[in-house]
This record gives structure tokens, C-alpha cells and sequence, in this order.
């Protein structure tokens, strides 16, 4: 690990610390890190839990798929989205488990207090938690995929009021938006990957742009990847 990359890792564990999300542990487990550039110059620390993961029982609860959602939504004039932040984050995890999520680096061995990702079952955990959020909405017509939440009303009043509803139902599950990343009250939102408009559903123009800028696959390997981004 170069000298640069140690200190932003420092950093972001100094971070971690004071949020509450890590603490410093001995324990049998130690999955090793890994740092993932981010646009703006900083860092995502992810662990790497494959060995973990290989050995955890899988929680079986499904995942919304996305064009079931995407065809669910409704053409509205208002649209408001909700981006949880950094939502698995907001899940304890289980004392007798913390463990179980240690990972080592060169500042020496940590585990998490809150839900990491990497974990085999963190998706499933976390789409149970914004399921049973969303069930509770009365008469509030909202979708949700993971920490991603939209919702869509006929009117500016039924909006408001939708969006009081869906707010203090968040603050009942303690849960924290981010609201860098919300958008309220518009006629046309991005939604996974897509446009959300009062005439219907649109394709994100760069998405295309990018598949179209793809040079022709010429082996196995450049055609599977060239289908993971079509997909």
C-alpha cells in the first residue's frame, strides 16, 4: 500500500471511528481491505468477505427486481426521490456477530458496529428493514430498492402530504435521509438508471451514449463484459 493511499485509509478509519461505525477489537476473523477510488480523490474502504461469505447461510428474502419497479412507476406530476445515507450503515449489527466483521490492515484490527457492505446478507437485510418501512405508508404510492425511495403523487397537496407521511415514518425506524442526494417536488426524477417523467419512462441518454461508445468486442472476455453493461 503506497504512503498516499496509507494516509487516506487513516482518514477514512479516523472517520469511521468517531461515527460510531468501527472500534478497534481482537478477533479470530480478519478479512483484508480494499480501497476503492472514488471521482472526487478520496477513498471506499470495502472489505473483501468472500471467505466469510462462503461460509454464511444465505438469507433467501428477495430484492425487488429494478424493471418490475421501473414498470410499476406511475406517470405523476409530482415526484420527490429519498436516498437513505449511507444506508446500511444505519443497521446495528449484531453484537454476538461484530466479530465475525473484523478486518485487518496496516493500523491494525477492526470490526464493524453497523452493517458493512460486502456482506453476503446485507442486501436482503436491508430491503427487509425499507419493506417493512414502506408497509406501513397509508395510502402513499412509493417504491423502493434498497436505500433508493421514490414517491409519486397526483397532486402538489397529496405530495406534501405523502412526503410528511413518508418522513415521519423514517424518523419511527430511525432512519436518516441524505439530503444532498434527495429531490423533492419535480416532474422528472432519476430512478434507477432511468427517467421518471410525467409522460412516462425515459432512458438515461448517457447510459446509451456509453454503451454506443464500446469498441467491438474481439474475445470471450471483452463479450461478457460488454453484456454486464448492456444489462
Amino acid at each position: 500500500m503506497t504512503p498516499a493511499k496509507k494516509e487516506l485509509l487513516k482518514k477514512e478509519l479516523e472517520s469511521l471511528l468517531a461515527e460510531g461505525i468501527i472500534e478497534e477489537c481482537e478477533s479470530p476473523y480478519a478479512s483484508p481491505v480494499v480501497l476503492v477510488p472514488k471521482p472526487n480523490g478520496s477513498i471506499r474502504l470495502c472489505i473483501d468477505y468472500r471467505k466469510l461469505n462462503a461460509t454464511t447461510i444465505p438469507d433467501t428474502y428477495p430484492l425487488p427486481r429494478m424493471d418490475d419497479l421501473l414498470n410499476e412507476a406511475k406517470s405523476t406530476k409530482f415526484m420527490s426521490t429519498i436516498d437513505l445515507k449511507a444506508g446500511y450503515h444505519q443497521v446495528k449489527v449484531y453484537e454476538a456477530d461484530q466479530e465475525k466483521t473484523a478486518f485487518i490492515c496496516p493500523f491494525g484490527t477492526y470490526k464493524f458496529l453497523r452493517m458493512p457492505f460486502g456482506l453476503r446478507n446485507a442486501p436482503a437485510t436491508f430491503q427487509r428493514l425499507i419493506d417493512k418501512f414502506r408497509s406501513g405508508l397509508k395510502d402513499v404510492f412509493a417504491l423502493s430498492y434498497l436505500d433508493d425511495i421514490i414517491v409519486l403523487s397526483e397532486n402538489f397537496d397529496k405530495h406534501l402530504a405523502d412526503l410528511r407521511q413518508v418522513f415521519e415514518r423514517l424518523s419511527l425506524f430511525k432512519l436518516t435521509a441524505n439530503q444532498n442526494k434527495c429531490n423533492f417536488v419535480c416532474n422528472r426524477v432519476k430512478y434507477l438508471g432511468h427517467y421518471i417523467t410525467e409522460q412516462g419512462i425515459e432512458v438515461d441518454a448517457d447510459k446509451v451514449s456509453s454503451v454506443q461508445k464500446i469498441t467491438e468486442p474481439t474475445c470471450v472476455k471483452e463479450v461478457q463484459s460488454y453484456l454486464q453493461t448492456c444489462s
